[in-house]
């Protein structure tokens, strides 16, 4: 069975890329059930973008064995007929049918719902429309602007929007157009009319009569359109909901599902309490723009056409173009008032205030009452734009994604908005469901994520695990059992507000054309025309035949038989096709038959439905039934079951429910921007192991060989933990940190800096394995704006970003990432302080900022910045931890409420002097700071230990080592007793 690792849209992960049309006289490979063929769908300005449109309609003949057991023949009497290899369904035929409307009967019974997806992906190669035409709908598959073989120039995440001419007159830094060109990027709003398009303007032409001829031309679909896919495919469907208002009760958007995919971008897949989502943002970007084709063999002269290259961005080559669509996204900073020029009045995308976020935050891009913001003949902004984009968004919305997928923060609040700000009196209100399991963005739907393997019951909500299924032998019984297929079968075939037509029937037509019979010691000849009338019966019957589970009933078929002595003799008879006891064609199987779809009433389905992931095999009895179960409700947060309960951290590296009684101290570490701690699990997507071989993604273990020394077991790092469970612990919500901390960059203390914060959270199991849980982060220049959210659960995105004092301790308040999670008995809470989490975020340099700034960069890439006219490299910083009454640090929890949360206060580390020595190896100065707050007595000493230098100090000083001779040496650390003591070693260039 093939382990399936990534997911870019959901039902693609289900087969393999299947072969070319084999027109072989049978049916014998998925594809030819349905025929595809690419027709151009034109913006308004002109672009075409290519689409891949897939109905049912057979490619080929479906030909099998029937007994058509005995015929009575005059003279003769009962003749014994046998079983014939014959064609079933005939080749250039739709199967499907929907004969009902509302109960009535359908004037098109040929027309079908549609599902519809837009990918940058490439659509070329695709199966989904297979899998889909063969469950009752048609497929419309879109190559996006500017990729691969649709026309036009590429913005990521920005031409599937709405229009952004209202919010402001720049324009993206690649678009090469002005703002009040037709063609400029602001003005992209190609999922909308994408949508418009297919319901309004795709035709195709029928055989309403039956007599063979098609006659009528009418809309290819009957109007449903439904959207799906996963990641970026999930984040065009939800931006084209709100580019204008959608009316329930006419042809167009009938639903969504969005696989791991979010409507807000700036908080949460950017930028997380102001500190920087390096990877996801740079590494996604970077690698769309590198798709480009800067091929020496052509010239590209033209941003309309389907060459794709460098040249589109006036950009030298595609590093260029793809650094500077991430500077757009994060770095430029634009002029409000005039066309395109940067350095301008705006700050830059980095803070929460850019108006550049109403290009992608439905949040904050408002409209009027009418769901409309720009007059597209003045070109002017309409007043009054005090509506959210989320009531545009009036459709039924199945959100399905995981605590460790890259957009789960952003994808609960798209959830939470839509139900909040949607005003309908169409009852969608009630259709906003989400389901979040124990997953990650690669993983949805499996039992593997990171190093843990849950139990099976991870798959009962949406009826597939994906890592339990054989993509070489698609079960299509669960597939239509499954949560997914139920949810468009509502929506797109029982809308109570638009068109009921129920289930699809299967139709095959009677034919005139009569097959040949093998007659044995008749003589003569024998033909059959198959059917004979209409062969009308229910969708799952076709299924279970398909899979050789079940047989066909009531086939009518006519009988010819040309006998010496007799002549000709016509009849007509009744007949079952047998089941075949095997799939017809072998992608397609099944467990057992299907009596059709599960029936599913969403408006009685809870909001949320999430798992609690729990102990998994770790020996402890007690454990067996703790955690692992799914929770539903209707609010998350929840708002009732929870009680909150601060876990206080200890300078000696304890964590309990006792907040200090004493002035403890504090504890350090040494943050190295050119040596950050690395990432190793959580909510990443393109995050690598330090070996390569897969995504460090969901519940690492952060203690392994391969990850203990880049994550743990290295300097820069804080270790806190509680001591063993005695009974469990159950979070649900989103946990919050309050921290004291100072920052003293490069030796100094005074002058302004910056730092980031990073408090990560793990399960350590009995046997010492240590599994991350979730984790949280600030930037000190966003405190403010951190702590707001953190007291209110809101957003102020006009709180100051400001530089912090160097050597002032400064209170961090902030959120946390989302978490349902369960310690169960002897396990232990680990708590992890440090000041970077490479590359999953920037790691600081250590500087400050400009107003409206921000410094991009990366570890060792030599890049400096300049301050107030200053010029600054990146420094290492040493940060202190405070523990004191007054400077309580600590982890603030919602606990589900009926859980034990009793631990032991634990012992802890007992040696409380600390202390850090940088740069190693130094050449001028060596600084050194101690955690210890009394007085300190150093020494310098050589490696055969004579003293060199000593001297006492409060908590920071520094040796001047430019005279020494090149070696190693010793620095020891004492408290005036000398009861306290450390030694490290450095080296001298």
């Amino acid at each position: 069975m093939k382990k399936i690792l990534h997911i870019s849209c959901f039902l693609a992960l289900l087969l393999p890329l299947q072969a070319q049309v084999n027109l072989n006289g049978t049916i014998d490979a998925l594809e030819e059930f349905s025929k595809m063929e690419t027709v151009p769908i034109v913006m308004p300005d002109g672009t075409k973008l290519m689409t891949d449109i897939y109905t049912q309609e057979t490619q080929d003949s479906l030909v099998t064995d029937i007994d058509l057991g005995s015929v009575e023949v005059p003279i003769i009497g009962s003749v014994n007929l046998g079983t014939q290899r014959l064609e079933l369904i005939p080749r250039g035929i739709q199967l499907f049918i929907y004969d009902t409307l509302d109960g009535g009967v359908n004037p098109n019974p040929y027309q079908m719902p549609m599902l519809f997806t837009r990918t940058p992906y490439s659509k070329n190669g695709d199966v989904v429309g297979r899998i889909v035409t063969l469950l009752g709908y048609n497929y419309a598959l879109q190559d996006m602007r500017g990729r691969y073989t649709s026309e036009g120039v590429y913005f990521p995440m920005f031409s599937d929007s709405w229009n952004k001419n209202p919010y402001h007159k720049y324009t993206h830094v690649l678009d090469t157009t002005k703002w009040a060109d037709a063609r400029n990027g602001n003005r992209h709003e190609d999922g909308y009319n994408s949508v418009q398009y297919l319901a309004n303007g795709l035709k195709r032409w029928y055989d309403l009569d039956g007599d063979g001829v098609k006659e009528t031309e009418d809309f290819y679909n009957n109007g449903s359109i439904g959207m799906f896919g996963a990641s970026a495919l999930a984040n065009t469907q939800l931006q084209a909901a709100a580019a204008h208002k959608i009316d329930p009760l006419d042809r167009g958007l009938k639903c969504l599902f969005p696989i791991v995919g979010t409507n807000e971008h700036y908080r949460y897949t950017g930028f997380q309490n102001g500190v920087f989502r390096d990877r996801i943002v740079t590494g996604w970007l970077r690698g769309q723009i590198a798709d480009t084709d800067d091929n020496a063999n052509y010239m590209d002269n033209s941003i309309n056409n389907t060459v794709h290259s460098s040249s589109d961005y006036a950009a030298p080559d595609k590093f260029v173009a793809s650094n500077r669509a991430i500077d757009h996204f994060v770095t430029v900073r634009y002029d409000l008032n005039l066309n395109g020029n940067l350095e301008g009045s705006e700050v830059c995308g980095y803070y929460p205030n850019s108006v550049g976020r109403a290009d992608m935050d439905a949040s904050h891009a408002p409209v009027n009452a009418d769901g409309e913001a720009f007059n597209p003949t003045t070109q002017a902004a309409l007043p009054n734009l005090t509506s959210s984009r989320y009531d545009n968004m009036d459709v039924p919305i199945y959100h399905l994604t995981g605590w460790w997928d890259i957009f789960i923060d952003g994808q609960l609040e798209t959830w939470r908005s839509t139900r909040k700000l949607l005003t309908s009196d169409v009852n969608n209100q009630t259709k906003q469901k989400i389901v979040v399991g124990p997953w990650a963005h690669q993983t949805i739907g499996g039992r593997e994520t990171g190093d843990r393997t849950y139990p099976a019951n991870v798959g009962d909500i949406i009826g597939i695990a994906i890592d339990d299924i054989d993509i070489n032998s698609l079960d299509i019984n669960k597939v239509i059992q499954s949560e997914i297929i139920s949810w468009f079968r509502l929506t797109l075939n029982n809308n109570e507000n638009y068109k009921k037509i129920g289930e699809p029937k299967v139709r095959i037509p009677e034919t005139q054309r009569w097959q040949p019979l093998t007659l044995l010691g008749l003589g003569g000849t024998g033909e059959v025309r198959v059917p004979a009338k209409d062969f009308i019966f229910p969708f799952p019957d076709l299924l279970n035949f398909m899979t050789g589970n079940a047989g066909l009933k009531n086939l009518t078929v006519e009988i010819k038989l040309t006998l010496p002595l007799i002549g000709e003799v016509k009849q007509e008879i009744t007949i079952d096709v047998p089941a075949t006891g095997s799939p017809l064609i072998p992608e397609i199987g099944g467990v057992g038959t299907t009596t059709g779809l599960k029936p599913l009433n969403y408006n009685n389905f809870p909001n949320i439905r999430f798992f609690v992931p729990g102990p998994v095999d770790d020996g402890v009895a007690e454990n067996a039934h703790v955690g692992n179960y799914w929770f539903a409700n209707d609010t998350f947060p929840l708002q009732h079951q929870i009680a909150w309960q601060n876990f206080y951290l200890h300078k000696n590296g304890t964590v309990n429910m006792t907040a200090p009684t004493s002035d403890e101290g504090n504890a350090m570490y040494l943050d190295d921007p050119d040596n950050p701690v690395m990432t190793v699990g959580g909510a990443n997507m393109i995050v690598p192991t330090p070996s390569g071989d897969r995504v460090s993604q969901g519940q690492m273990q952060m203690n392994s060989a391969e990850n203990n020394n880049v994550c743990l077991n290295r300097p820069g790092v804080l270790k806190f933990e509680t001591a063993a469970v005695q009974d469990s612990i159950c979070v649900i919500g989103y946990p919050k940190v309050t921290l004291y901390a100072r920052s003293n960059p490069a030796g100094l203390t005074s002058g302004v800096t910056d730092s980031d914060f990073f408090v990560r959270i793990a399960d350590e199991y009995p046997d010492g394995r240590i599994f991350f849980v979730f984790e949280g982060c600030v930037n000190g220049r966003a405190r403010k704006y951190a702590k707001h959210i953190h007291d209110t659960g809101l957003e102020n995105q006009n709180e100051p970003f400001s530089n912090i004092n160097i050597g002032e301790i400064y209170e961090y308040e902030f959120e946390m990432m989302p978490i349902a999670y369960t310690w169960g008995k002897g396990h232990k809470m680990k708590v992890f302080i440090q000041g970077s989490n490479y590359p999953r975020y920037q790691a600081n340099s250590h500087l400050p900022l400009n107003e409206g700034e921000f410094f991009r960069r990366k570890p060792l890439d030599g890049r400096g910045y300049s301050f107030a006219g200053q010029f600054m490299m990146p420094r290492s910083s040493v940060e202190r931890i405070y523990f004191a009454p007054d400077k309580a640090t600590r982890l603030e929890l919602p606990i589900f409420k009926g859980y034990n949360v009793a631990i032991d206060e634990g012992k802890g580390n007992t040696d409380l002097l600390q202390f850090v020595a940088f740069p190693n190896p130094a050449d001028k100065d060596i600084s050194v700071s101690v955690s210890y707050t009394g007085l300190c007595h150093l020494r310098l000493s050589n490696s055969v230990g004579q003293v060199i230098s000593q001297t006492t100090f409060r908590e920071d000083t520094k040796i001047d080592v430019s005279a020494l001779p090149s070696g190693v040496y010793f620095i020891q650390v004492s408290d005036e007793t000398g009861a306290l003591s450390s030694t490290e070693k450095v080296t001298v260039k």
